[in-house]
């Protein structure tokens, strides 16, 4: 990516930037998410660990995973975009990347938020073998075909895109769940999962983004409407949409979460070929504000509904967008203005390759219970010997599984794998 720095006597040079600070941010929060997904359900863990319930009005480290991703996704489209555009793509073709893209997570969210509902005499697999097959599939489906490599080697990556196309599809037509009312049903939209609302935060905020070329007063402006639009939600306001609000929460979805990702992209913009933040010390205080005042908006409004990740509140979604860009503020100073990379080192892979680290925790699982199931045993004892235990015990072992999916990423992404959707 080109950007301008600014020295105090240089003028603007164009220099290639990549920054650190958000790879490491981004590995950072998914590695937090695989350590407090795997320390869920345990006993004796502090609260600071655990998601707070929908009538506590209050939020948890756990609770700001998920704005992490939807902030980190928000820095990452006007970076993404801008690199489009300067390999000369423009209007529909980046309108159409953003779809695709979409419509890859919102397959994917719905994908694997259909776990719980599995019936293996319905299907006619067990489900370790579905999912752990349907990921494999993922894995051949998006892998990243490097640009190095040769004719020969490009049409086999193809062809095995191929085959792994039509495995997802048929492993799709077979799939059967069931419900609690006992029905039988194919793949059901249920509430998106993760990958499902960031797919939709996602394409409403990069579609804001390019109507209003990378605006930021109408971005900071778009974040307040968003706002709104959750608050009017809660009391009646979008009811007219009757399905529509059914089918997808349009309050939630495109009001409060896509405002975390908006406020990401205000970030994202200062870091953009031409930006006039530049000089380090503009983009620290550039930060710093932004930060302050999310999370000053979030407190302020917080008698309205108060803070709760599970009704999505306007001032959560505000105090947590704030806090995400605090944080990437000081990983920004660290790794990018003080150059202390190695800080990060081991933690970058994971931030380069997040599909990979974010879908390894459920392959690693599904692989565990095929085995167990071969050789007639409990293989999670082998993985959990203290998932009963909990508290510290617990902890260690969820902080060693966590150590196994980083592990997994690294040696993997230097093999080459690299999943892009």
């Amino acid at each position: 990516m080109t950007t301008t720095s600014a020295g105090p006597t240089s003028g603007l040079v164009p220099v290639k930037e990549r920054l650190t600070s958000l790879d490491a941010f981004r590995g950072f929060d998914i590695l937090t998410m695989v350590f407090v997904n795997y320390i869920a359900g345990m006993t004796a863990i502090p609260f600071i660990l655990r998601h707070a319930t929908a009538d506590q009005d209050v939020f948890t480290l756990t609770d700001v995973v998920f704005p992490g991703f939807l902030f980190i996704v928000g820095v990452s489209i006007p970076l993404a975009l801008a690199k489009r555009r300067a390999e000369g793509r423009a209007g529909l073709a980046l309108v159409s990347h953003v779809l695709v893209r979409t419509l890859a997570l919102l397959f994917l969210g719905v994908l694997l938020v259909n776990e719980d509902r599995f019936s293996a005499t319905a299907t006619g697999l067990s489900k370790d073998l579905w999912y752990f097959l349907a990921t494999l599939a993922v894995f051949g489906l998006w892998a990243v075909v490097p640009k190095e490599a040769s004719a020969k080697k490009r049409r086999f990556l193809l062809g095995l895109k191929i085959i792994a196309a039509v495995a997802l599809l048929v492993l799709v037509i077979i799939f059967r769940g069931q419900g609690e009312d006992g029905r039988v049903t194919m793949l059901q939209t249920s509430w998106w999962g993760i990958l499902g609302m960031i797919g939709w935060c996602y394409m409403a905020a990069s579609l804001l983004f390019l109507a209003c070329r990378g605006n930021r007063t109408v971005l900071a402006g778009a974040v307040g409407v968003m706002t709104a639009l959750y608050i009017g939600g809660r009391h009646g306001a979008l009811d007219f949409l009757g399905p529509v609000n059914d089918f997808i929460n349009v309050g939630s979805l495109f009001g409060s979460h896509a405002a975390i990702v908006t406020a990401g992209m205000l970030a994202g913009t200062i870091f953009l070929p031409g930006s006039d933040v530049t000089a380090p010390r503009l983009r620290i205080r550039f930060l710093a504000v932004l930060g302050g005042a999310l999370v000053l908006a979030g407190y302020v409004l917080r008698p309205l509904h108060g803070f709760s990740k599970i009704n999505g509140t306007e001032s959560y979604a505000l105090a947590t967008a704030g806090l995400c860009c605090l944080v990437f503020l000081l990983f920004y100073v660290v790794l990018d203005v003080y150059k202390g990379k190695k800080a990060a080192a081991a933690i970058i892979p994971a931030g380069k390759n997040p599909l990979l680290a974010y879908l390894l925790p459920g392959l690693i699982g599904n692989a565990a219970g095929l085995l167990g199931t071969l050789v007639h045993a409990n293989i999670d004892r082998v993985f959990w010997p203290f998932y009963g235990t909990g508290g510290i015990a617990g902890m260690l072992n969820a902080a060693v599984m966590t150590g196994v999916v980083l592990l997994l990423t690294t040696v993997l992404s230097r093999a080459g794998l690299r999943l892009k959707l």
